[in-house]
């Protein structure tokens, strides 16, 4: 797939519009790392001794031969062990693109409203994913497979699209500081987004004469990470600078536009992970505990050989780190205790051009708040 140009941004802004009015629609979004594996070749196949019925099915043949032991076996009839290959590249996308939909938005001007302000808002971002990519289609869950009353092979229908919907709360201290709390969670997922913030401005924009041509000047640094799966956990840290000038009409609405440059770093890791998820190994062997040597005893064997290759099908993704940089432009509108702000947010750069094992394109988000300030 060819990487979009920046030309291509104005239909990531189209494409996140049709995603979010079909969320409902699509299966869920839950991630399944287990499903990202390597696939084998027909020549690989040929030399574990597995049939040529096989030849094709590369993508899927340790889950047949690991839910079929007494169907592939080789000469003297013990069945073939046929590892499934967990695929850390398709991971590192997955996690890189759940981290830049989870990154905290700015959706603020680079002031503060004194160390006695608190303020509290409702909060909405939506995030475009590659969703064409096979890491998306192979890496959620869609829907269940109710038919076999089986989890899915693959979500065939991935949103184009994750939104995150949450609260947060921000408190003015002293010195220019300001620091505040978010959680929300993941629409069409069962995960939370909890989240931490801190702000320091310097020294806000001068207001008369020429040096009220200034802008105000913040420095940022926010947290975020997701909850709910043992499967995947996320990390997102971002570091920003933000720009802005308050704009005063009718000495009622205040009217800020506001930049920001920011950096993002995600990191990625996986619990212990089923490979062969419609495989329960336990009870396809039989177990019953382990011997005075810690060996499985297992009550089930094929042509008297243990059945105990599936439990081999076990993985756990070690930690991945990618680094995102992206550019935000916003406005803040502000009326006595109102106050809202809208934003987009893309990637300045391809993902690949600084993390060589990501392969999707730059990626977009758009947020929205809405709340009361005091």
């Amino acid at each position: 797939m060819q990487p979009r140009s920046p030309r291509a941004l104005p239909a990531a802004v189209a494409l996140a519009i049709a995603g979010a009015s079909r969320v409902a629609a699509a299966g869920s979004m839950d991630p399944s790392p287990e499903r990202l594996q390597r696939p084998y070749t027909d020549a690989e196949l040929a030399a574990a001794g597995l049939p040529a019925e096989l030849n094709g099915k590369g993508d899927v043949a340790c889950q047949l031969v690991a839910a079929e032991p007494s169907r592939f076996v080789d000469g003297s009839g013990k069945p073939i062990a046929l590892p499934c290959r967990p695929d850390a590249k398709s991971f590192a996308n997955l996690a890189a693109e759940f981290g830049y939909a989870i990154a905290p938005p700015v959706l603020r001007g680079a002031h503060t409203y004194g160390q006695r302000a608190f303020e509290l808002r409702f909060q909405t971002s939506i995030a475009t994913i590659n969703s064409d990519q096979s890491y998306w289609k192979l890496g959620t869950e869609g829907p269940r497979d109710e038919a076999k009353n089986q989890a899915s092979v693959q979500n065939k229908d991935p949103s184009p699209v994750l939104a995150v919907y949450g609260v947060e709360a921000r408190k003015g201290l002293p010195f220019g500081f300001e620091t505040g709390a978010f959680f929300g969670w993941i629409g069409q997922t069962s995960l939370f987004v909890p989240g931490v913030s801190v702000r320091w401005v310097p020294k806000e924009g001068f207001r008369d004469d020429v040096l009220g041509l200034l802008p105000d000047v913040a420095f940022g640094a926010a947290f975020r990470t997701i909850t709910g799966s043992s499967k995947l956990n996320v990390y997102t840290t971002a570091l920003d600078v933000e720009f802005s000038k308050r704009i005063t009409i009718a000495s009622a609405l205040e009217f800020t536009p506001y930049l920001a440059l920011q950096r993002l770093i995600i990191a990625g890791r996986s619990g212990s992970l089923d490979l062969t998820p419609n495989v329960d190994a336990n009870q396809q062997c039989g177990f019953t505990g382990y011997d005075s040597a810690r060996n499985k005893v297992c009550t089930n064997n094929v042509n008297g050989f243990a059945l105990v290759n599936d439990f081999n099908n076990s993985e756990t993704y070690d930690t991945t780190v990618t680094h995102r940089t992206r550019t935000v432009g916003g406005i803040q509108l502000k009326r006595d205790h109102f106050v809202a702000a809208g934003e987009i947010a893309f990637d300045l750069f391809e993902p690949g051009s600084e993390n060589g094992q990501l392969v999707g394109s730059r990626q977009a988000t758009f947020a929205l708040s809405a709340g009361a300030s005091f």
